[in-house]
Parts: C-alpha cells; structure tokens; sequence
C-alpha cells in the first residue's frame, strides 16, 4: 500500500513538472526591468487608421472636437 501511495505521488509530482514545460511559456523573458519594455516594437497606424481613430474620439467626446 505504501509503495504504491509513493508512486502515484511521484506520478503527480511528474505531471505537474511537465505541465509546467508548457511550449507556449518556453521563450518568454524571465528578466524584468523596471520601466523597460522588452517586447517588439507596435506597427506604426497608418493614417486611415489615424483619421477613423480621430472620428472615434469626437463621436464619444460628443462631436466637439
């Protein structure tokens, strides 16, 4: 009874070692720095995105701008 207690102990332990291996954390920093943005760099808004997000802004400022 205790072995077997043992192994499925051990069995858990495994799982949950290897579930923390999970590919889509490999790669991430694991370093930060305080005010430091590591990620990549946004795509600059072209300036039809601009003009719609400008018209977006005076719809909900309540048409003054």
């Amino acid at each position: 009874m205790n072995r077997k207690l043992t192994g499925l102990m051990a069995l858990f332990v495994a799982a949950g070692l290897l579930a923390g291996c999970n590919e889509a954390e490999t790669g991430r920093p694991l370093t930060y720095e305080k005010g430091v943005y590591k990620g990549k760099q946004d795509e600059a808004l072209s300036s039809e995105a601009r003009d719609q997000l400008r018209q977006r802004m005076s719809i909900q400022a309540g048409g003054g701008i």
